[in-house]
């Protein structure tokens, strides 16, 4: 939207029921937007039409009258194209304009006030289909604990919201996914500071799955530090427009240095930031 704003365009989405996200916009969010629910009939017909690569050419220049798209990734992407910079504030601003649901802002003020302290640290950890798609992404426990140590020291009496999709199923089979135990983790380490919403349902294919994940984005957009997932666009959405402290928390997973590899092939960034990133690591350590 933020986009299309900019380059002065019309934009339309169109929003379907699918097993990543099988709740209607309408469900969420009460927002006269330019948003239409199709069903999954009209949804397959229309993304016969639709572009599903990555986008790899700058949208708020180019001249093509008509673009249609079928991604599930930003389109404003200022890291290959500083002149997206700006559009993050808009981005924001829209963001921050988004009105939930009644049902759904019931639940975020419910639990705000029942159980969160005057200053908390959000903890978002990802799992479900990261365990799927990038496994390797999903080994930063240790380092999320170490981040959440640093606030405390800051903050000794705050409490910790944790959200984490761990124990979800895979969304693509509807089989059971090993569970790391995060919570168990967090609650022997912190005690009853650790606080966390109850999911009615961790499978993506349920609607009240996606009902229960936004009120953790709200929730964690309250939170005072933030401690996120790498690679995860839930954990962008929360920091978002905030101004709190942030720590973005890296796998330590040992094939941990293919990954930029990977960004890389799947064209999301340049050659040149590859290069940079492999050069920080074997530089000698006399130039560091």
């Amino acid at each position: 939207m933020a986009l299309a704003e900019a380059s002065g365009r019309r934009f339309t989405m169109y929003w379907p029921r699918t097993k990543e996200c099988a709740s209607s916009f309408t469900e969420l969010f009460s927002n006269a937007w330019s948003v239409t629910n199709v069903s999954g009939a009209q949804w397959a017909n229309l993304r016969e039409n639709a572009d599903r690569e990555r986008v790899k050419s700058d949208l708020l220049r180019t001249e093509t009258p008509h673009l249609y798209f079928w991604t599930s990734h930003t389109l404003v992407m200022p890291h290959r194209y500083p002149a997206h910079e700006p559009l993050l504030h808009r981005m924001a601003e829209l963001l921050a304009d988004m009105h939930l649901s009644d049902d759904v802002m019931g639940r975020v003020v419910a639990f705000t006030a029942s159980v969160f302290r005057p200053r908390m640290v959000g903890v978002h950890l990802r799992r479900g289909d990261m365990r799927v798609l990038e496994p390797i992404r999903a080994h930063n426990t240790t380092t999320a604990m170490q981040a959440v140590d640093a606030y405390l020291v800051q903050s000794p009496y705050a409490g910790i919201l944790l959200c984490t999709d761990d124990g979800a199923p895979n969304q693509y089979t509807g089989q059971p996914l090993p569970a790391e135990g995060v919570r168990a983790k967090f609650v022997q380490r912190y005690g009853e500071r650790v606080v966390s919403t109850t999911p009615r349902s961790l499978d993506r294919s349920a609607p009240i799955a996606i009902q229960d994940a936004l009120v953790d984005l709200w929730l964690l957009r309250q939170t005072d530090f933030f401690v996120g997932t790498a690679g995860s666009s839930f954990s962008d959405m929360v920091m978002l427009g905030r101004s709190v402290p942030v720590t973005v928390c890296q796998s330590q997973h040992p094939l941990r240095y293919l990954l930029p590899l990977r960004i890389w092939l799947r064209g999301e960034r340049t050659f040149s930031w590859l290069a940079r990133y492999y050069w920080r690591i074997i530089r000698p350590r006399a130039a560091r």
